[in-house]
């Protein structure tokens, strides 16, 4: 899609399936559970809005609103001032341990759909680089220059989180911009340890943490697509690329610095075939953002991510904890001043990330579903007024105190439940805007 319309088109489609899914399955939650309890559900509806079409059953109204992003479910006699306590089908008359359920059912769900999603892919198998936690250069003067670190150094861990993977590497230093992190390394046999602080710069998906290294990827050929350039060009699985233009290379990052440097020009290379050179020339092919075949028609080894339903859910359990524990750190540099409400990302940018998610293909947007979710699931579970948090907070003291709290008290703590989300939906649209208008300056 070339066109700001056509980008725009896809961001709202994307939004709505993306965002909008995970909040209506949010409130499918709520809705089962109260309707197991025998709550009387008046209205589920698909949006927010005007309604739109619908039909009735079972004293429900089902309905599509206007405003597709999510979703609510009203239940007869959920506020206090509406609850009549002689009606046993009303939210308010049921006990506390059943109010309970019905509240925490909807960041279940959405804590359920994030496991269920990774586990999901993991069954069906992806194919990925597996890059190694080596590295293969570093840029002068970059925040790993400074923290000493070398070419051909392996990264073991970074503040106690082992680090199976390059990805692993490049996940907590992008998180982490501005934060001291403390890595751990091997170097000839020796470890070492020693401080690096991300320094932070701005990307089309918000402020990220950059190091300036690039991982030990030998220029080996993977897989070749045939009658592309490279099958053309007589390549095959196992060639090494030995030079570019001339040029010696000794991994895949050059080989890409030589890519954007060729303009989409053709492209003189030197390949080892066993105890044989060759020499072949790699075809023009024009530059495209965000291209699926960056490479001209051939990928790097790649080996195929799949698992067993047992090995699925523990390794989507290892991944949503390691995800959570990510937002838990960016949680506490913001209470810690070590950290950026710009970090916070509002409609706007979650709208551009799910639409370059879902023009890269279904295994980018579910996993970013599957992200999201968590995330909703997590925040929801949090014990501020107004959210389902909030609420189970109530519940919890007034299980303790063994007492309902005054309406007053339930008022006044609604009151600063609203403050606190519009406070921090001020923030999060002016940070949104603020990265459109960096962007579009870039």
């Amino acid at each position: 899609m070339s066109t700001i319309q056509d980008l725009l088109h896809s961001n709202l489609v994307a939004v709505i399936v993306v965002l909008g899914g995970l909040i209506f399955f949010h409130e499918a939650g709520h809705f089962l559970v109260a309707k197991a309890f025998k709550v009387r559900v008046l209205v589920f509806s698909f949006g927010f809005g005007k309604r739109l079409f619908g039909f009735q059953a079972g004293g429900t109204d089902y309905r599509i609103s206007l405003i597709p992003l999510g979703g609510y479910v009203r239940m007869a006699g959920d506020n206090p001032e509406e609850n009549t306590p002689a009606n046993p089908d009303e939210f308010l008359s049921k006990a506390k341990w059943q109010r309970f359920l019905i509240l925490f059912a909807g960041p279940f769900m959405n804590l359920l759909i994030a496991v269920g999603i990774f586990a999901a892919v993991d069954m069906v198998g992806i194919e990925q680089r597996k890059i190694s936690s080596v590295i293969g250069d570093v840029v002068p003067n970059d925040p790993a220059a400074k923290a000493g670190l070398r070419g051909g150094d392996r990264i073991v861990s970074i503040d106690g989180d082992a680090m199976n993977d390059f990805d692993d590497v490049k996940l907590k230093v992008s998180t982490h911009a501005g934060t001291p992190l403390h890595v751990t390394y091997v170097r000839a046999g020796q470890t070492i340890t020693t401080t690096l602080t991300p320094r932070r710069e701005e990307s089309d998906f918000g402020p990220v943490g950059l190091a300036g290294i690039h991982p030990l990827e030998e220029p080996v050929i993977g897989r070749v697509f045939p009658n592309s350039k490279a099958s053309k060009a007589g390549m095959r699985t196992g060639d090494r690329i030995v030079a570019i233009n001339g040029k010696p290379i000794v991994g895949y990052a050059e080989f890409e610095t030589a890519i954007l440097k060729s303009k989409g020009a053709a492209i003189a290379l030197d390949l080892q075939r066993g105890a044989a050179a060759y020499h072949t020339t790699l075809g023009a092919q024009p530059l495209k953002e965000n291209d699926p075949d960056p490479y001209r028609g051939f990928l790097p080894p790649t080996t195929i991510r799949k698992f067993t339903f047992g090995a699925a859910i523990a390794d989507s359990l290892q991944q949503n904890w390691k995800m959570l524990k990510l937002a838990g750190e960016a949680v506490h540099r913001l209470f810690t001043a070590q950290g950026s409400v710009k970090e916070l990302s509002g409609p706007l940018q979650i709208a551009r990330i799910s639409g370059e998610m879902f023009r890269r293909g279904w295994v980018p947007t579910v996993l970013l579903m599957s992200m999201i979710s968590l995330q909703l699931g997590i925040m929801n579970l949090l014990p501020i007024p107004v959210l389902d948090g909030g609420h189970i907070m109530v519940l919890l003291v007034e299980g303790v105190v063994r007492r309902d709290l005054s309406m007053r008290v339930k008022e006044r703590i609604q009151q600063l439940g609203f403050a606190l989300l519009a406070a921090l939906m001020i923030v999060v649209i002016y940070n949104d805007i603020l990265a459109e208008i960096v962007r579009l300056k870039r």
